[in-house]
């Protein structure tokens, strides 16, 4: 997605609105697809001698839970914001930063929202909290030898 930004002026933003392929993030179809395309809504204006894009892309990956290691649709709403200072090329390719915009918002371990009686929504299956213990990780014998340790100077 290019556009010339010899074209913008601050009195004629650009107004982007398209739809791009979903492979254009080039997920690991593993773990990722991008079954729909990527809306994107944008605003590409002058402010004096940078340019500014601002707005949103959204779209719906697939991806594998985590937790049942089933597919489940995700939801992805990327901010976009953008500033190119001057001087600028005759064309500005806005595809790296949208793709880069929608995978930051990607979680690094997807796992499905489950219900409240602890229910997957994928497969149904009851997954129960793990217990918390009573007893604390740090004891005092850890300090104990921790406070033996002297730094070397």
């Amino acid at each position: 997605m290019n556009f010339a930004p010899a074209l913008i002026s601050e009195e004629h933003p650009l107004e982007i609105r398209e739809e791009l392929p979903g492979a254009m993030l080039g997920l690991n179809e593993g773990s990722a697809r991008t079954p729909e395309p990527i809306r994107v809504e944008l605003l590409v204006q002058r402010d004096e001698g940078d340019i500014l894009v601002t707005g949103w892309t959204t779209t719906t990956l697939s991806l594998v839970c985590g937790r049942c290691a089933e597919w489940m649709p995700w939801p992805v709403r990327a901010k976009a914001e953008h500033i190119f200072e001057a001087p600028h090329p005759n064309s500005i390719d806005l595809t790296p930063f949208i793709r880069e915009d929608i995978l930051l918002e990607l979680p690094l371990n997807a796992v499905c929202r489950l219900g409240a009686d602890g229910r997957c929504p994928v497969t149904g299956e009851f997954h129960q909290p793990r217990p918390e213990s009573s007893d604390s990780l740090v004891r005092e014998e850890v300090w104990e030898a921790l406070s033996k340790i002297k730094p070397k100077n």
